[in-house]
Order: structure tokens, then C-alpha cells, then sequence
């Protein structure tokens, strides 16, 4: 959220620097400035320098009048002149920190403010106190600021300036209460003093009071001749209540007033964005980077919708640029984890979205892409502890509890996916009752390690060779042309296997991961059903064969009879002829092989049972 940057210096200056016909005109003007009425304040001191070029007072006023406009430039020309007139001036000293403050030269306002505290060591005045804590303030020693603003407002009630003042300090405290009286008391001095609605805005904003913020920001655009933040905030809540084109006329507005606020058009951009006019979003998102070119959400947002128009080297490009802008940006590498999984990049993905939540604990999207990658790769449990963290940190994350239900069904937890289910519906989700043919498929619960399959798979000197047979009606049949897998035995694995042992059935299936199947070495049985699996190193081994084939029967089909008289007995002759037909045949052999030696060569057998002939 914007915040103006305010002026808030009331002096109080004595010295022969003052014209003495024309004092008591100036004090008039630091009267109505004090009292926020920075218009006839300016004014008034125009017409004293206008009788007397020598009145540094004058000037004092008149360059806090023109802060106020935003004019900081002619501000610090008009404090030069001041501090010429009296150059050892506390006042005038701390009035220069101002103006370098509101040309948002930090640094220099630092500087500047330090040498005036110098000079403020013993406030009288409650102008005196006043500056000492503007001063301070800009130094960030807030409770001494503080302290001095509530000394300045016992000695003048009526310093509307300063209530603002220390309501903004407050305000960085989160005492909005105190706050709130300040204002209160700001505005009842005077009501048209823009400013302490301006943070009254930002109060009610913050709450997420929106009407209400709604209502002193457009208060303050009344009052004040410089309303572009009002505009700006104004334009956020507009934009969250999808109050659109509300939200373009008070960006559109904010854009006349600053134009060369970056912020501006990178939220308009955001709007038109939400629109899905992307065009326009992405002619402010250039204007943005034009402006400024070093932040990292801008490049961000526009790598967004070049994702969208699908020029993906654009949106690595863009989203590179705002890492390397800011490597502790958590938005940027959400960004480019997006522009990965939407090429299919699971891997670099999941480096991006850990990255996400390492430098945002609580981010319950980057939580929820690191479900979804598991969740690909059929690592249930992983993506159940992703969607229960990225529903921790948004409990109304509905997608979330649709996810962890469907893996609670992969690893068989009906009760738990049906308790999710339900959530789901209740925040909104479309699920009706429905019926299945009751199979399920289920997965085993750890992940899968590549590296170490991987490493399994590497070039060693042993050999596994084998045949594979079936046999049916006394006869055997080759598993010619079949393929044969071999992989290596993982934890996950043993699991799958084991519980493809326990649970499989005619209503259950057991699968293993798709990344998990990848890491398998297959060969192709010969005419006599021999394999082959060369170069494997020492350790174990599952080796499977489905053999399917069709066979070959011969059956008699009945034609018909002819019975005849043969003296006293009947007889009766019946008719057949031979046909052929075929039978699908379909058998899973699988065996562990271990292999202990180096160079060792293993013979194995696939086979339902006993087939002598099969043997190598």
C-alpha cells in the first residue's frame, strides 16, 4: 500500500533574518499551515515575500506549501533562500531535511536531519518540539518522535498537523486506536484537511473494511489538490470487490496526476489482466518496466502473460530477470516454477516451488504445486503432506482437499478421500454421488528414488539368462516374441510387490509409479521363448514375463444321426466332423534374481510350474 510523502514541518523562527513589518503576516501563514491550510498559508506568504524578499519566515511557509503540491524542487529552492538569510537556523535546517525527504533522497534527509537535532537539543516552542520530532522520525526513532509530537500538541492544541503526524506513527506501531483519536481530533479542527481521511483509508483498508476505506479516500480526493494515492488505494479495493472498471477510472485518474509512477501502471495491468485483456495488461506492464526498470513484479507479471500467449522464452526470460533482480523474491521463483510445470518440467518445477516456501513458510500455493508435482509422479504421500500443508495455510484451498482425496484413494484410505470429498462440496466444489464399477487401483505409499535405480542400472559384467515357457493340456508352449522387463529392487519395489501380493484381487489393481516402471531393462524372447539381460551388476533383481498367445485346440462338432432297423434291434449311427478353434492364453511369470559376483552369469526358468523341457 502507497503512502503519501507529507510534509509535516511547522517552524517557529525568530531573528533578525524576520522582517518585524511583516511578522506578524508570516506567523498568520504558519498559523494556517499548522492548522492544514496549506492553500491560504501559501498564499499569504507569497504576499509577504512579495513586500519583503528578505523574510526568511516567508519562505519557510511557502516552501511547505509547495511540498504539499508535490513541488519539491521549487520547495528547495525557497529553503536555499531561507537558510542564506539565516544560515545557523535550526528550523530552516530541519526544513532542507524535509525537502530531501520528499525528493526521496533518504540518504541525504538522514544526514540532513542530524545536523538540525543538533540544533534542537533544547525545544521551547511547540513548533520547536514539532520539528525535533519530524526529524526524528525520519531518523526512525519513532518513540521519541512521539513523545516530541504529544509535548507540541500540549503547547498548541490545535497542531492538526502533528495529530497526523503521530496518528502515522501509530499507525507503524498497529496502535490503530490511538490512531484513530488522533485523526478523530485532526478532522475536528479542521474538515478540510485531506490528509487524516488518507489514513483513515488506509486503517479501514488494511481491516478489510472496504466501504468505509472507500469513504475517506474519497474524502481526501475532495480536499486534496494531489489525490493520486486515494486514487491508487481506492482502485486496489475496487479491484477486489471486481469492481473493474471503477478500478481502471481511479488508475486512469492516478496516472494523470503521477505519471511516472511505475506502481500505477503495473497495477492497472494487474486489472486488465484480471479481465483477460492481455493486450492491454501487457502494454502496462511494459510501461511499468520503462519506468522502473529494476523491480522485480514487473517483470514477473508481464513473464505471466507471456505464458498465457504461450511464448514460454519470454517467460523464462522475464522471470530469470526478476530473480536476478531480487533472489529472495518468493513471486519470482512461484513464476518460473509455473513456466516449468507448464512445460512439463516436474523436476526444475519442484526446485522453484521448495525455493517458494523456504522463503515464505506460509505459502499455501507454493505448497500446493509441490502436491501437484507429486502428485504426477505418483508420490501420494508427498503430495498428501504438500495439500495438508497448503490447507493449513488456507483452509478454504478447496482444490486441495480434492487432491489429498484422490490420493488417500490411491493408497486405499477411502474413509479419509470421502471425508475431503466432503469438504470440498462444502466450500463450493461441484461432486455429486456417483457409481463405479468398483475397481480400484492403488499405488504403494513411499516415494520412489531414482538416483539410487539409476545407480543399480549401471554397466557391471554379470549376466542373466532365461526362458519362459507355459503349458497347458500336457503341452509346451515357448514364450516366442514376448518381452521380458528386468528391474532393479528398490524399497519401492519390494513395497509395490508386497502389496500387490495382499491386495490384489478381481476388484483391486496394484500399479507401480510411471517414473518408478521407467527404470527397467527389456529384452524379447526368441522363437524358444530365450532372453538375455547383459552388462548388470552384482545385487537383486525382478524379472517378469506376461505371455500371451493364442492356442490351438481341436474339437469334434456333431452333424446329425441316422438310425435304421437291423432285424429286431434299432440302430443308430451319429455323424461328426473335426474343427478347429483357438483359446487366449494369458500367464504372469516373475522371479527375484540375485547376483552376488561380479562376472557371475544367472540361468533362470519363467514357467507356471514344472517344465522339464523348458529348462536352458
Amino acid at each position: 500500500m502507497k503512502r503519501l510523502s507529507q510534509f509535516f514541518g511547522m517552524l517557529l523562527v525568530t531573528g533578525s533574518a524576520v522582517s518585524s513589518s511583516y511578522g506578524q503576516t508570516a506567523e498568520t501563514a504558519i498559523t494556517q499551515w499548522m492548522e492544514g491550510n496549506f492553500k491560504q498559508a501559501k498564499n499569504t506568504a507569497a504576499d509577504v515575500i512579495a513586500a519583503d524578499k528578505n523574510n526568511a519566515l516567508a519562505y519557510l511557509v511557502h516552501a511547505g506549501g509547495l511540498l504539499y503540491e508535490s513541488n519539491s524542487a521549487a520547495a528547495l529552492a525557497d529553503m536555499e533562500k531561507a537558510i542564506k538569510l539565516s544560515p545557523g537556523n535550526a528550523l530552516f535546517q530541519a526544513e532542507l531535511a524535509e525537502c530531501y525527504k520528499a525528493q526521496s533522497n533518504m540518504p541525504q534527509a538522514k544526514k540532513q536531519a542530524e545536523k538540525a537535532l543538533g540544533l534542537l537539543r533544547s525545544p521551547k516552542s511547540g513548533m520547536e518540539y514539532f520539528m525535533r520530532a519530524s526529524m526524528e522520525s525520519i531518523q526512525s526513532k519513532t518513540d521519541d518522535a512521539v513523545a516530541d509530537f504529544t509535548k507540541a500538541i500540549e503547547l498548541n492544541p490545535r497542531y492538526v498537523r502533528a495529530y497526523a503526524k503521530r496518528a502515522s506513527l501509530y499507525m507503524d506501531k498497529n496502535q490503530n486506536d490511538l490512531a484513530m483519536s488522533d485523526l478523530a481530533k485532526a478532522v475536528d479542527i479542521n474538515s478540510q484537511y485531506g490528509y487524516p481521511y488518507y489514513l483513515r483509508g488506509i486503517i479501514y483498508h488494511n481491516q478489510q473494511q472496504y466501504d468505509q476505506a472507500i469513504a475517506e479516500y474519497t474524502k481526501d480526493i475532495k480536499y486534496d489538490p494531489l489525490p493520486g494515492d486515494s486514487y491508487f488505494n481506492r482502485a486496489v479495493i475496487y479491484r477486489i470487490q471486481k469492481k473493474y472498471d471503477l478500478s481502471i477510472a481511479d488508475y486512469n485518474k492516478a496516472a494523470e496526476l503521477t505519471p511516472k509512477d511505475a506502481d500505477v501502471y503495473g497495477n492497472r495491468g494487474n486489472v486488465y489482466y484480471d479481465q483477460q485483456k492481455y493486450d492491454q495488461a501487457m502494454v502496462d506492464y511494459n510501461k511499468a518496466i520503462e519506468l522502473l526498470p529494476t523491480k522485480a513484479n514487473y517483470y514477473v507479471l508481464r513473464g505471466n502473460v507471456y505464458r498465457i500467449k504461450q511464448q514460454t522464452d519470454l517467460a523464462f526470460k522475464d522471470h530469470n530477470k526478476a530473480i536476478e533482480l531480487n533472489p529472495k523474491y518468493s513471486f519470482a521463483y512461484q513464476a518460473r516454477g509455473e513456466d516449468y510445470y507448464s512445460t512439463k518440467e516436474d523436476d526444475k518445477a519442484l526446485v522453484d516451488f521448495k525455493k517458494v516456501v523456504e522463503l515464505d513458510p506460509r505459502n499455501s500455493y507454493g505448497f500446493m504445486y509441490m502436491g501437484f508435482i507429486h502428485h504426477n509422479k505418483q508420490q501420494f504421500n508427498d503430495a498428501i503432506t504438500c495439500y495438508t500443508k497448503a490447507i493449513e495455510f488456507n483452509p478454504n484451498n478447496m482444490d486441495a482437499y480434492n487432491n489429498r482425496a484422490a490420493c488417500y484413494d490411491a493408497l486405499g484410505k477411502t474413509k479419509e478421500a470421502n471425508v475431503d470429498r466432503k469438504k470440498y462440496s462444502d466450500l463450493g466444489g461441484t461432486i455429486t454421488a456417483s457409481g463405479t464399477s468398483g475397481k480400484k487401483i492403488l499405488y504403494p505409499g513411499s516415494t520412489f528414488d531414482p538416483a539410487a535405480a539409476k545407480a543399480a542400472l549401471s554397466r557391471g559384467l554379470a549376466t542373466i539368462k532365461g526362458r519362459a515357457c507355459s503349458k497347458y493340456d500336457g503341452l509346451r508352449f515357448d514364450a516366442a516374441g514376448a518381452k521380458v522387463i528386468l528391474m532393479p529392487v528398490t524399497p519401492y519395489l519390494q513395497e509395490w510387490y508386497d502389496l500387490r501380493e495382499k491386495k490384489e484381487g478381481k476388484t483391486t489393481w496394484v500399479y507401480m509409479s510411471d517414473e518408478a516402471y521407467k527404470y527397467r531393462i527389456e529384452a524379447v524372447a526368441d522363437a524358444e521363448g530365450r532372453f538375455v539381460f547383459e552388462g548388470l551388476k552384482p545385487g537383486k533383481y525382478f524379472v517378469q514375463i506376461i505371455h500371451n498367445f493364442n492356442q490351438l485346440k481341436t474339437a469334434k462338432v456333431y452333424d446329425g444321426s441316422n438310425s435304421y432297423q437291423n432285424g429286431p434291434v434299432m440302430q443308430t449311427t451319429n455323424y461328426y466332423h473335426t474343427e478347429n478353434y483357438t483359446v487366449e492364453r494369458s500367464a504372469r511369470f516373475e522371479k527375484f534374481v540375485e547376483i552376488d559376483e561380479e562376472s557371475e552369469t544367472k540361468k533362470i526358468t519363467l514357467t507356471s510350474g514344472l517344465i522339464k523341457s523348458c529348462a536352458l
